[in-house]
């Protein structure tokens, strides 16, 4: 098995920042449609998800050479997908990588969010919640930002967590309807099935 810990560099981060900084103009009223209007925060958001892109990438790509680098493009509005983070289309294996802070845990447990939409109103991510991929896997991965740290909770199956109920509706009520969340307590019941890539 893969040690679940790293470290984050000066230049990741400092790269993950400058992503950040050039990616919250063209996010901005996606995330007011999903009633997140904090830029600060948005900007944490991007930051932290390329940074856990990156070294989900950095510990897989051993295991698999093919594996598609983080993608540091710039995308308009319109080009924006819910395509997954990383994918080796040879095997074929395709990756979304979820991340969180150590703020947020603190406040609201440890937990990944995704975007289930509940209607046209909001975006959907539909390669987790409209398709059944049986190559589809999510990386969980906790960060703790202050202290340059990270690590990898888990590597399950998207479809192993619609079939074990693991979406569970967010504690934030404001974030409801529109946000899932799977929480590590609920993982932690299936202690030895975390690791299935």
């Amino acid at each position: 098995m893969i040690d679940p810990k790293f470290e984050i560099d000066k230049e990741a981060f400092d790269k993950c920042v400058a992503f950040a900084q050039a990616s919250v103009d063209s996010s901005a009223d996606k995330y007011a449609r999903r009633k997140q209007f904090n830029t600060a925060k948005i900007m944490d958001d991007i930051r932290n998800g390329k940074l856990a892109e990156e070294f989900v990438y950095r510990k897989l790509v051993p295991q698999f050479p093919d594996l598609s680098q983080p993608d540091y493009s710039i995308y308009e509005k319109k080009q924006k997908s819910w395509d997954p983070d990383l994918k080796d289309p040879k095997i074929p294996l395709r990756i979304a990588v979820k991340s969180q802070d150590i703020k947020s845990e603190i406040l609201y447990g440890r937990s990944w969010v995704f975007q289930y939409g509940n209607g046209g109103k909001f975006d959907c991510d539909t390669g987790i919640f409209k398709e059944q991929d049986e190559n589809h896997y999510v990386c969980l991965v906790s960060m703790n930002i202050p202290k340059r740290a990270g690590e990898l909770r888990a590597i399950v199956k998207i479809k192993w967590l619609h079939e074990n109920n693991l979406f569970q509706p967010m504690k934030r009520l404001n974030l409801q309807g529109n946000k899932l969340a799977v929480y590590y307590e609920d993982l932690e019941k299936f202690s030895d099935q975390l690791w299935q890539l």
